[in-house]
């Protein structure tokens, strides 16, 4: 019995040797094929050097990386110096250039890294560390991962694979970070090897969507090499064949590219194409940062979609109609205390603040439907508010032209409202007066007979002050 006990209890530890011989072998193979397909690298490429932190770093700044890029067991002088040297170079460097922008990069990290490893020190348990601790690395952010506890079985049975090695993370034996801004996941082992720039940090820079249909610029221009980590590509191989990004445009190998399909921002702006294309891993974690900001003029960069599709100018009218109401709601002290804005849009507010920013997600939402029927809801609940509030309702408008007693607002159907003045009618009534506005005429009335009133009093003191000087000139004395 003994005996079987003890065999029972090493089963764990000689299944996770297997499998660290088995990773340790299969990343030995995958870097002997990488460094074999290599063998042709021209002498003028910047050397690789997969023991930094950071890459790749800009070829002007290559003889000082022994003190900027330091490995995740660098000590908090090592790091305080290499912040030191970072800030010097990036006075030194010109304004908009390539290596400004690494190096004001590579200060962010370096100064998070020290703050991290400041707050793992002051902790004295070393568990503690293990479990807490937050590794910066070329913008990224590790943390631990861990799966759910609502869906362990879920997670379990779920392959979770390396970005970095492409390789499978066995959940019983090995650890895993993932970061938390781009959602990168990797090895333990693999964190110091990472090569890829964080999605947070690229779509931070940009600030948009590539606008572009797939800027193709071909594998010659990119000197058949991978855009990420600049592996050999050639067709006879389909271990390193090249794959095209169609949101980026650029080809990478399969370790860079895993065939993964999304829309693609630019088909959807320019040809309304909802259609999942091919995207780069990159590519894909830097389209989902940008699906729910809305950062997209769909009016100004495309405005023949609103003639051809009524969904959109469905959901551009709701909008408007959401801006006048959002008015209302701001002045009212009941709909502030009751966060009735708040409780309906959430995190959607940009869509009650204009109707020209659109995000992904939003465009998305317009063609299947569900954006349509959301902005229905919000309006009905808004509207039921404005109508019963008496502080709302104080605020209504009545049609001058017909003189009728009923109060309308800018949000009503059969209402029109004055784009110079802000003044409410009924459509029917505005029409039957050629579109003319009586508020404005009346306005310019007034504008006209002031100008008038003023011209006079200007020419009648003109007059006076011409008659007082005439007066004092004395004749000449002739005697």
């Amino acid at each position: 019995m003994s005996s079987w006990r003890e065999n029972i209890t090493s089963l764990p530890s000689a299944v996770a040797q297997f499998v660290n011989e088995s990773a340790s072998t299969a990343s030995t193979y995958l870097h002997s094929a990488h460094s074999g397909s290599g063998t042709s690298v021209s002498e003028e490429s910047a050397p690789q050097h997969t023991d930094f932190k950071a890459l790749p770093i800009p070829a002007s700044l290559v003889k000082e990386q022994w003190r900027l890029i330091f490995t995740s067991d660098a000590n908090i002088q090592d790091l305080q110096a290499a912040i030191a040297h970072c800030r010097d170079l990036v006075l030194l460097s010109d304004e908009c250039s390539e290596e400004r922008r690494w190096l004001v990069r590579h200060l962010v990290d370096l100064r998070y890294s020290l703050q991290e490893l400041e707050e793992a020190q002051a902790i004295s348990s070393d568990d503690v560390v293990l479990m807490n601790a937050i590794k910066s690395v070329v913008g990224h952010h590790f943390v631990p991962h861990y799966p759910s506890a609502r869906n362990r079985l879920q997670a379990a049975a779920k392959r979770y694979y390396c970005d970095h090695c492409t390789g499978i993370i066995w959940r019983v034996v090995q650890a895993a970070y993932i970061c938390s801004d781009c959602s990168y996941l990797v090895h333990q082992k693999c964190i110091d090897s990472v090569q890829r720039v964080c999605a947070h940090v690229l779509a931070s820079e940009r600030q948009y969507p590539i606008a572009d249909i797939c800027p193709e610029i071909g594998l010659a221009a990119q000197r058949y090499k991978c855009a990420e980590c600049s592996t050999l590509l050639n067709f006879k191989n389909s271990w390193i064949e090249p794959r095209l990004c169609d949101y980026r445009g650029l080809y990478y190998c399969p370790s860079c590219h895993w065939n993964d399909s999304f829309i693609v921002p630019a088909r959807i702006v320019h040809n309304w194409d909802f259609t999942p294309r091919r995207v780069s891993r990159t590519g894909l974690q830097e389209i989902q940062l940008f699906v729910d900001k809305p950062l997209i003029r769909l009016e100004e960069e495309n405005p023949k979609l609103f003639v051809f599709l009524e969904k959109l100018c469905t959901v551009k009218k709701l909008r408007q109609n959401l801006v006048h109401m959002r008015h209302y709601l701001a002045a009212c002290k009941l709909a502030v205390e009751q966060k009735l804005v708040d409780q309906q849009l959430g995190r959607r507010r940009h869509l009650a603040q204009s109707n020209e920013f659109y995000s992904i997600g939003d465009l998305v939402q317009v063609e299947s439907g569900v954006l349509a029927d959301f902005l229905h809801g919000v309006f009905k609940v808004f509207d039921v508010h404005i109508r019963r509030c008496d502080m709302c309702l104080a605020k209504a408008y009545i049609c001058e032209i017909c003189s009728n007693n009923e109060v309308i607002f800018p949000f009503d159907d059969g209402c029109i409202k004055c784009d110079q003045c802000n003044s409410i009618y009924h459509r029917v009534c505005l029409t039957r007066k050629n579109m003319i506005c009586p508020k404005c005429v009346r306005i310019q009335e007034r504008r006209l007979q002031l100008e008038c009133t003023l011209s006079k009093q200007v020419d009648k003191e003109i007059d006076i002050n011409a008659n007082d000087a005439s007066d004092e000139v004395q004749p000449a004395n002739t005697t």
